[in-house]
């Protein structure tokens, strides 16, 4: 699976979890793959599919997307695990942490206050 592929599917686990999923054309995006609504909740996603660790790199993306477009929420989603360092920037920065079998969760996440900017 490439990278946009995993994009292409997370989206549509979002959409079956019945969130409005959109991807972004993937330049001009300031980090987001993913924009996702649903209930009044603009939550910006950065997907990485990676067979090593996700580090700051990809919470710093998320949390300038979230900024830049508007969202509620941001969110690192990933196939994989996070770096300690990646957890302890995501906490200060009310990022969400995700694994991609999670997100049929998402709603209940957002809604719990978790993430919120």
């Amino acid at each position: 699976m490439t990278g946009r592929e995993f994009e292409v599917y997370c989206r549509e686990i979002l959409q079956e979890a019945g969130w409005h999923a959109a991807l972004t054309p993937g330049s001009g995006d300031q980090g987001a793959d993913i924009i996702a609504e649903k209930d009044g909740s603009r939550v910006v996603i950065q997907c990485k599919f990676y067979n090593g660790t996700v580090g700051n790199k990809a919470v710093q993306e998320a949390y300038a997307a979230a900024a830049f477009q508007d969202a509620h929420h941001a969110v690192v989603v990933t196939n994989s695990v996070f770096t300690k360092s990646a957890h302890q920037l995501a906490h200060k920065n009310s990022v969400l942490l995700m694994h991609h079998a999670d997100l049929p969760k998402l709603e209940l996440i957002v809604t719990s206050g978790a993430g919120s900017r």
